[in-house]
């Protein structure tokens, strides 16, 4: 049995009863061997329950996923330091730069003329 389902996207894909999809799993392996590595999905109703992937979309996958976790984990930080930071106490882009010695108009971050570019946060060397 096979029936179409649509995604909360727009897409429909082809859905696949459990009982076939059992019975498929040599030709689907083959089919991903061969470079065709498009989503098996399966299910005992029309919706989708589950789906198999080559092993390449899901090491992809993996990886997207741990960038996307370790984005979630970099934007909690920052939301903690803005949350716990006095705005009083920032500086422009242009006063870290000139903090570090640091020319704001070079690609390289470079020092500027006769700067040393080594003064620490409190503005001492």
């Amino acid at each position: 049995m096979e029936a179409l389902y649509d995604l909360p996207n727009g897409d429909r894909v082809r859905v696949i009863d459990t009982t076939t999809a059992a019975q498929s799993l040599g030709r689907v392996l083959e089919l991903f061997r061969s470079g065709d590595a498009d989503p098996v999905f399966f299910g005992d109703n029309p919706r989708p329950e589950g789906v198999v992937i080559s092993f390449e979309q899901w090491a992809e996958y993996e990886t997207l996923k741990e960038d996307a976790d370790d984005d979630r984990r970099r934007e909690e930080l920052v939301r903690q330091r803005i949350a716990n930071d006095d705005p009083s106490q920032w500086e422009t882009y242009e006063q870290m730069m000139e903090r570090y010695g640091l020319d704001p108009d070079s690609a390289e971050l470079k020092p500027k003329e006769g700067g040393t570019g080594d003064s620490d946060r409190d503005g001492t060397a």
